[in-house]
């Protein structure tokens, strides 16, 4: 038999609409948009993963000054050393005998002809002749007719030849001595002697660029710098956004990240270096995700550069520089990270050795696990699951809160009818799969709509922001088991679990009880005392009273409300206030790291600017310690915290550290003290990330630096530590532009400009995310309010319906039932701002934790201004609709519920 229950389903959903709605609003927004954001990352993470074989991927590239021979590209291949001692022996040798036969050659005419010439005058002289003139005469004659036999006589002789085999065997014990004093620094320095060295086998391919000027709007003007290569490359290829690839002369394909931020799309013309050419694609390169021009910028930068492909016609026509540069893949693939650091360390010993053998010098080398245009968008992308994360729990809280309130009312609301039911013969077991029934009901349309929404809507918002900012392929849809765990599957448990113990509880009472409306367990003994106020004043204070138990959820509604705008608020604050700050934060206006501390000629650069003062570096990782919150652990696994580690120079004017500090121990920046609760007397260990390598340091003092998460110490110390030289050094801090050192020994300059660009960029980068995380904390924030005081008027129809028929008006009933909410809301959302405030600070640095680098959350004064205006404007609109509500409410629901 049909069980009759199942008719009451769609009554109660008809009676009570608008809690359900609002519910399911508030699970489509949160499954919508957490999921979304979920599905949009890892769709992209999935593209450009597939993008590494489908695009052919290099495993690194190197830059030759001119074309290698198929000779050289043969012996690279193969990851042997090259004996670049013996290479350079025998080319001594080569070119010591040389000079040494012609030496020798020049000393032997000469002692000839000086013999030849002593013996014409000896002759002369016995004969008595005293002319010069006559006397050079019979020389030159004696010279045409003994020269060359008395030459040959001279070379056969053992005295000659003994002598010159001297000669040779002095200058090749030169040559050798020579060499062993290069070789020994060449050794050390690129470690060459490794006794673990294994050759790596590599297939290398030809990818030729020429960098060109590109007039975008064609005004004359250079706009950016374009790399350009051919559109018959099989390695490093592009995917085609939109358009196709170039079939013409006149015809080119360019990066649509940069096309899309200077405003150029298919059909429009750009001028090449004086050439016009008609843009027919637009392309994400899989080596250049982001457009750093060189691996050194300290940011990308999608104005000033691109990357474009033209037919193999057009790209033989271009005048600039054609630079050399070869992809090489690995015929096995590391294993790890590790792994992959070594092999590019034997790489790169084969290709040094070998590039000197064939006279070949290297402009460029590159591992891909390096390469910052590769490497910087997919580790973006994947720390934004950090943010989404911490947004999904304090909405899963939310969640949590919503379905225990709505199901107490709900019991509360439906005790008449459930005591009559428990008379009628209903066991408990039914009704709780009754009551059950709706919660699920609403919590699964919720779920199914919002995961529609998340894989289509708020997946593509999320892409598109990802668009925005890097140069990506063509999403690919992917399931996300992360998404529907967190989106669904545990607010789904939630709603479960939470009414299932709400309804197991409540249904341990009498049917009599629930007849009576009973369900407190326990009253007051004794009625409260009131005030001898106006009768309006002492009614509301009693209602007041009267629902101590709902305003208690209410303040706690109230309390999630703030937290919920808080956080809306707050990261755009914190960011904004990070970037504003962030210029004051520096060492020095200029921070000059170098290619190494000695210039091609080994001297050790130097410059004249009294201002500039020598320190090193060095980055290593800090373990972060493996918690519910930590998605990473171990050396190298990409979820450790980068620190760079600074060697000062003694009385430094930029750095104060304290004198004579003991090898071993630091000082750690105020931003790596309060991100870890570092404290003085701690020990931390830092690692190499491609490396086996600890270094175990005490903390000694804390340097106020918020820039970034770095440890101090003394230069001697640092240069003992990591084996460095003792005159060995990373850069300059320096108080004005340094303008001696050759720009080819500089790595990076970092100023203020390129702090602020960071800082802007960051906010480009995650502002969207924050921007769809703040309106929907609003809508969610008003959402609450309106389900809270929507069931404090629920539970007081009995007694609003007595009062009509009593003959109360209906403005007289809001103001009674009405005000008394509206003072507790008023009263604790100042109260809810300093505890949601309070919290937001804890999670913030729980959400700081999965980050790299550190800034205190921060909120300005005109956001904690509007998130109190949001809510009281809220829970105004709020108050309306209640006070409707209450004019809908009928006087016999008083008759009809007479204990």
């Amino acid at each position: 038999m049909r069980n009759p229950l199942i008719k009451r389903i769609p009554k109660e959903l008809a009676s009570d609409w608008h809690k359900y709605l609002v519910i399911i609003l508030f699970m489509v927004l949160m499954i919508g948009v957490i999921s979304g954001m979920y599905v949009g990352r890892e769709s992209m993470i999935a593209a450009i993963e597939a993008g590494k074989t489908e695009l052919n991927l290099e495993d690194g590239r190197f830059e030759l000054s001119h074309r290698a021979s198929d000779e050289l590209l043969d012996s690279i291949s193969t990851g042997e050393k090259a004996d670049v001692r013996q290479y350079f022996i025998d080319k001594g040798i080569e070119e010591a005998d040389q000079k040494v036969a012609d030496a020798v050659e020049e000393e032997l005419r000469s002692q000839v002809t000086d013999a030849i010439s002593e013996g014409v005058r000896a002759q002369c002289e016995a004969f008595g002749i005293t002319d010069e003139d006559m006397i050079l005469a019979q020389i030159d004659t004696a010279m045409e007719e003994n020269f060359e036999e008395a030459l040959n006589e001279a070379r056969n002789s053992d005295e000659f030849k003994d002598a010159v085999a001297d000669a040779y065997e002095e200058a090749h014990k030169e040559v050798i001595k020579a060499v062993d004093e290069e070789w020994s620094e060449i050794e050390e320095e690129y470690k060459l002697n490794d006794p673990s060295f294994s050759p790596v086998r590599v297939k290398i391919y030809e990818h030729f660029y020429h960098n060109e000027t590109e007039d975008n709007n064609n005004d004359g003007e250079e706009d950016s710098t374009v790399r350009i290569f051919r559109s018959d490359s099989v390695i490093d290829m592009a995917s085609v956004i939109e358009g196709r690839t170039p079939s013409a002369e006149n015809e080119i394909a360019i990066d649509r990240n940069h096309a899309e931020t200077v405003g150029v799309g298919v059909g429009d013309k750009i001028t090449v270096s004086g050439k016009s050419y008609e843009v027919v694609g637009l392309l994400s390169f899989v080596n250049y995700l982001t457009m750093h021009e060189s691996n050194t910028d300290l940011m990308f930068d999608a104005f000033g550069f691109d990357v474009a492909m033209v037919t193999p016609e057009a790209f033989e026509k271009l005048t600039s520089r054609i630079h050399y540069n070869y992809a090489y893949l690995y015929e096995v693939k590391p294993d790890g990270k590790i792994e992959e650091a070594d092999w590019s360390d034997s790489f790169l010993k084969s290709l040094i050795t070998q590039s000197l053998v064939y006279d070949n010098e290297i402009k460029d080398y590159l591992p891909t696990y390096l390469s910052q245009a590769r490497n910087f968008a997919p580790s973006d992308i994947e720390g934004d699951s950090t943010g989404t994360g911490i947004f999904c729990y304090i909405l899963i809280a939310v969640i949590a809160f919503i379905f225990a309130i709505t199901i107490s009312n709900t019991i509360d609301k439906e005790a008449s009818v459930i005591g009559t039911l428990r008379a009628s013969g209903y066991s408990k077991g039914e009704l709780i799969v009754h009551y059950m029934s709706m919660p699920v009901i609403v919590t699964l349309a919720g779920a199914v709509i919002g995961n529609i929404l998340g894989y289509t809507a708020f997946r593509g918002m999320a892409v598109k922001i990802y668009y925005n900012t890097y140069s990506l392929p063509v999403p690919r849809l992917v399931w996300s088991s992360s998404a529907l765990v967190k989106t669904t599957v545990i607010p789904l448990l939630l709603m479960f679990l939470i009414n299932l113990a709400v309804i197991v509880k409540k249904l341990q009472l009498s049917p009599l009880q629930f007849l009576r409306h009973d369900l407190v367990k326990t009253r007051r003994a004794k009625a409260r005392r009131i005030p001898s106020w106006s009768f309006l004043g002492r009614f509301r204070l009693r209602v007041l009273f009267q629902n101590m138990p709902n305003y208690a959820v209410l303040i706690f509604g109230v309390i999630l409300s703030e937290l919920m705008l808080c956080f809306a608020f707050g990261l755009t604050d914190s960011l904004a206030n990070y970037g504003d700050r962030a210029p004051d934060m520096m060492f020095a206006d200029y921070q000059y790291m170098l290619m190494d501390y000695r210039d091609d000629d080994g001297n050790i650069i130097s410059t004249d600017e009294e201002s500039a003062e020598k320190f090193s570096a060095v980055s290593l990782l800090y373990p972060k310690e493996k918690s519910s919150f930590s998605r990473f652990d171990g050396m190298g696994s990409g979820g450790d915290e980068g620190v760079t580690v600074y060697g000062i120079s003694q009385n430094s004017s930029y750095i104060d550290i304290p004198e004579g500090m003991p090898r071993g121990s630091v000082s750690v920046s105020s931003a790596f003290r309060d991100k870890f609760y570092l404290k003085t007397g701690d020990t931390i260990t830092l690692h190499e990330e491609y490396e086996n390598r600890s270094y175990e340091f005490t903390v000694d003092n804390v340097v106020d630096y918020e820039g970034g998460i770095a440890v101090f110490m003394s230069n001697e110390n640092f240069n003992s530590i990591f084996d460095r030289k003792d005159d060995e050094f990373s850069g300059y801090f320096s108080r004005s532009e340094i303008t001696d050192i050759d720009e080819q020994d500089i790595a990076t300059i970092i100023t203020v400009d390129d702090i602020s660009k960071v800082t802007t960029q960051l906010m480009h980068s995650v502002g969207g995310f924050i921007e769809i995380f703040k309106y929907a904390m609003i809508v969610l924030a008003a959402a609450l309010i309106y389900l809270l005081a929507k069931i404090i008027i629920e539970r007081n129809e009995h007694s609003i319906s007595m009062v009509k028929i009593l003959g109360f008006r209906n403005s007289e009933i809001g103001s009674l039932y009405i005000i008394p909410t509206a003072v507790v809301v008023v009263l604790f959302t100042v109260v809810s701002l300093a505890v949601g405030y309070l919290l937001m600070i804890w999670i913030f640095h729980v959400f700081m934790l999965q980050m790299d680098g550190y800034f205190a959350f921060y909120m300005s004064p005109a956001s904690m201004i509007l998130s109190v205006l949001y809510l009281l404007i809220g829970y105004a609109f709020v108050s309306m609709i209640d006070f409707l509500r209450i004019r809908k409410i009928p006087m016999d629901i008083a008759l009809k519920n007479v204990e």
